[in-house]
């Protein structure tokens, strides 16, 4: 395929999302090895490198987890070669077990880990702050503000990493993720590094007696990052005022951009903080030519902590602003008219002007599972035998989308894989039967040991396995159980039928009560969840259905007709939109009627109306 990341045209300008800059730096540093797996904000960098690994030579993978991701890629990195990995902030706390010893051991090739933040948990449940890795685990981290950034900081770390032999952590946040900026490409590499793995236990092996050898090793190799960075283009200084300001990530695009419409570089200097460990030679430098200094971060106050000591340990008795002056909120993402006003306050500045604009009150709008999306009817199915009494255990996915009306699915929520075991406590603890709903990738990436706990307890809870073939949410990603006509590259030995394997590893784990079903056929679905609900111990049912919007992908000629509802015989009781809430059925003045450009043609407004009211499109024969 043709990608401009593909391009070998050094100095040509090319406007590209922030995860596609990544790609591109990495290709340009001699990449060879990437696994991942996707989460947003990150999923583009492990989408493109997935369609261009071939071209480009680089050996590519979708792992199970990220703790898989890292490991293949930190053994990859060992024998020298180029490797990254991407995850979301999440996945570099799933990934950190191995995480925490890498720099112990060290890398041969440089090793690049991708981990995209999320602040204002945009789509993710939580904020997290991965710039403390770097003092807590001597990880040097790389904040880029722009695409441009991303772009270059990804090409200068893996050299970086060799030699240093720690690994680094990429750290774009959404804003430098989804935003597009000029990139000016380098040439691609002509050579890549030799492949060869030398056996060297003492160095590779972190038993006691080696780890306490490599903590001390560590020390210097982290003081090197911190000399090397010092000698690096991520820390650039503008304006010769007295007044300082420091910023780092897309804090450090926005407060350029405030600081260059006033135009106050007269007043004020501006530093950007663009790696980490923040070279002291650096920080001192810039604390001894300014009378005081506020500090532009999202989430926790990293930096502003590390200027306050600095400033202290140099006998700089200079007022440091930042959060915990209240100039900023320690919560949420910033927006530049945020930063505009903290700076205006911290220089004494008229307030900004603030233009009302009268909207009306737009009505809320939840997001819901698509037109056809199998999990409605096996929500549906399943609350309609286990009842409104019964707690639903949720997870992370698609799926998540049964929190609230009109599904009534989601009671409990924490994290990847935690619905079986969340389960398993509530079930043990009220003695009452729980159900639990994974997706299959889901359960892949974490609900294996879970499933295999609960069964070891014996709990009383209904695992409902909800199987669309794909990693949906993401971005359509392949998911362990796809079928041969969706990725013909990831047959199984050539195996034409992979969802085998997710029945196979339930029953493998010593479940014995397991039902596989399609949720669209009602009656079968309905007798599997009955006997689930009557049933003792652990139970699984699996529920077979393709993503309603993927298949149409794979499949454009596999549409199905439409439904449509028989105005004479609907008395709009709206028994369809109340239990089901699928946005393919509208309602104006009163009147219900299905919009045929959103139905996937599943049947389940038909199963639920009781007039016989909702039947689907006859399409002719030639057709």
């Amino acid at each position: 395929m043709s990608h401009p990341v593909l391009k070998d045209a050094p100095g040509a300008s090319i406007c590209m999302l922030g995860n596609h800059a990544i790609v591109r730096g990495a290709l340009e540093a001699g990449l060879q090895f990437f696994s991942c797996y996707p989460g947003t904000p990150s999923s583009e960098v492990g989408d493109l490198l997935a369609r261009v690994s071939k071209p480009a030579g680089v050996l590519f993978e979708y792992s199970i987890n990220e703790k898989v991701a890292v490991e293949v890629a930190f053994a990859a990195s060992l024998t020298g070669a180029r490797s990254m990995c991407g995850m979301k902030h999440l996945g570099l706390n799933y990934a950190g077990d191995p995480i925490s010893t890498m720099p112990y051991v060290g890398v041969e090739g440089g090793m690049v880990v991708v981990s995209a933040g999320d602040p204002s948990a945009i789509t993710s449940p939580n904020e997290q702050d991965q710039r403390h890795f770097s003092r807590f685990l001597y990880y040097p981290v790389f904040d880029p503000a722009t695409p441009a950034d991303a772009y270059r900081m990804t090409r200068y770390a893996f050299d970086f990493s060799e030699k240093t032999r720690l690994p680094v952590i990429m750290r774009p946040t959404t804003r430098v993720c989804h935003t597009s900026g000029m990139v000016e490409f380098g040439p691609l590499p002509q050579t890549r590094n030799e492949i060869r793995f030398t056996k060297n236990p003492p160095r590779y092996v972190p038993i006691p007696v080696n780890a306490r050898r490599m903590r001390k090793e560590l020390i210097d190799r982290f003081a090197l990052a911190e000399e090397l960075l010092g000698q690096s283009e991520f820390f650039p200084r503008r304006g010769n005022g007295t007044m300082g300001v420091i910023a780092s990530g897309v804090g450090y695009a926005y407060a350029s951009e405030v600081l260059n419409e006033l135009g106050l570089y007269d007043r004020v200097s501006l530093l950007q903080v663009g790696a980490y460990p923040i070279p002291e030679t650096i920080l001192s430098e810039f604390l001894a030519t300014v009378e005081s200094v506020l500090v532009v971060e999202e989430l926790t106050p990293y930096v502003e902590e590390i200027v306050s000591l600095s400033a202290f340990r140099h006998g700089r008795s200079i007022p440091v602003y930042g959060k915990n002056s209240g100039h900023f909120p320690v919560e949420f993402e910033y927006n530049p008219d945020m930063v505009e006003d903290a700076i205006r306050t911290f220089l004494q500045l008229e307030p900004r002007t603030i233009v009302e604009v009268g909207l009306p009150e737009l009505p809320p709008r939840p997001p819901v599972l698509c037109s056809g999306c199998p999990h409605r009817t096996s929500f549906y199915l399943a609350r309609k035998v286990f009842g409104k009494n019964t707690v639903y255990v949720n997870d992370i996915g698609c799926y998540t989308l049964g929190y609230g009306e009109p599904l009534h699915s989601c009671d409990v929520l924490l994290c990847m894989g935690s619905s079986i075991s969340q389960a398993s406590g509530i079930a043990r603890t009220t003695g009452k039967r729980t159900v639990a709903y994974i997706g299959d990738s889901t359960f892949f990436h974490s609900g294996l040991p879970p499933l295999a706990n609960a069964v070891q307890a014996n709990d009383d809870i209904t695992v409902v396995i909800l199987n669309n073939y794909i990693t949906a949410m993401t971005g359509f990603q392949p998911s362990f159980s796809a079928w041969e006509s969706q990725y013909p590259d990831c047959s199984n030995n050539g195996q034409k039928d992979r969802r085998i394997v997710l029945l196979d590893a339930v029953k493998g784990l010593g479940v014995k009560d397991v039902y596989s079903v399609d949720p669209f056929d009602e009656a079968q679905t309905l007798d599997a969840f009955k006997k689930a609900k009557s049933g003792k111990g652990v139970n699984v049912v699996i529920c077979n259905s393709p993503c309603a919007v993927h298949r149409v992908r794979v499949e454009p000629d596999g549409k199905r007709a439409p439904y449509v509802i028989d105005q004479e015989k609907c008395n709009a009781c709206s028994l369809c939109v109340r239990v089901l809430g699928c946005p393919g059925i509208v309602v104006e003045d009163g009147v219900y009627f299905i919009d045929a450009s959103m139905c996937d043609g599943c049947d389940l407004c038909a199963y639920v109306c009781n007039r016989d009211a909702i039947h689907q499109v006859e399409v002719p024969e030639h057709a």
